[in-house]
């Protein structure tokens, strides 16, 4: 765990609930996250971690409850902000995916400079300095001018990192970075967010990396069926827990 001191909440989120169709995915979802935090969401497939972190981003409209960031309403009480609100906040986060989601037809500068040139306006040259700063930070300079399909799944993920950081996001979300990756690529993206959480980047990661969220995250969220069964910091998540459905969870982990 790294001993960074945080300020007050970036992100609220009061009574959460998200359905499809009769399947409850959230049902009272509640959780804060302060400026400088890293929160590791962990649980079992199908525990809700995933849809979370979409409606907060705005991806999935909820039908109930809060979401406030940085003292702003995007929903509350289930009823959206209005739309240039909405675009607004959510422009202050950003997300990186499980599968990458690069555009294949254009190279890995044209997938980093596109949102800051045609969202925020920005000059090329300008954004073209910044996907060179942000390509050196995850070690891929030399793929500048690559196209996605000559990467390695690692190095797509580490392209989709900087390229969320091209928009300057105040906090970053990341749905299961490594899932989608072989084993030996793992490495290299959980060293690129280690580097970001020493940077102090607010960040909330949903993972199935035990090791990576017990050594990285100050505090750590256990989603079981819909609700936040257990948090805390990962010495009481993962050795001194009092909570059966947890310790059920991690049985595994701790036998290792």
């Amino acid at each position: 765990m790294n001993d960074r001191i945080t300020s007050p909440d970036v992100i609220v989120v009061e009574h959460m609930r998200k359905a499809f169709g009769d399947n409850e995915v959230l049902r009272d979802v509640s959780l804060a996250v302060g400026r400088g935090e890293v929160v590791a969401v962990i649980g079992s497939s199908g525990s809700g971690k995933s849809t979370m972190l979409r409606s907060i981003i705005g991806l999935e409209r909820v039908d109930g409850g809060t979401v406030v960031f940085e003292g702003a309403d995007l929903v509350r009480d289930g009823i959206y902000v209005p739309e240039k609100q909405q675009r607004r906040i959510l422009r202050m986060m950003g997300m990186v995916f499980q599968h990458f989601n690069l555009f294949p037809h254009l190279s890995v500068k044209d997938n980093l400079i596109t949102a800051p040139v045609t969202v925020a306006k920005k000059h090329k040259a300008e954004a073209t300095d910044k996907a060179v700063e942000l390509l050196s930070k995850v070690g891929l300079l030399d793929k500048l001018d690559a196209m996605p399909s000559s990467l390695s799944g690692g190095q797509k993920q580490r392209v989709a990192i900087a390229r969320a950081l091209m928009m300057e996001p105040r906090v970053l979300l990341f749905d299961e970075p490594t899932s989608a990756l072989d084993p030996e690529l793992t490495g290299e993206v959980l060293e690129v967010i280690r580097e970001l959480a020493a940077d102090r980047m607010t960040m909330v990661i949903v993972t199935h990396e035990m090791t990576f969220a017990r050594d990285v995250a100050d505090r750590i969220i256990f989603m079981d069926n819909g609700l936040i069964a257990a948090e805390g910091n990962p010495n009481e998540i993962f050795y001194d827990s009092q909570n059966a459905r947890l310790d059920a969870f991690l049985k595994s982990f701790r036998d290792r």
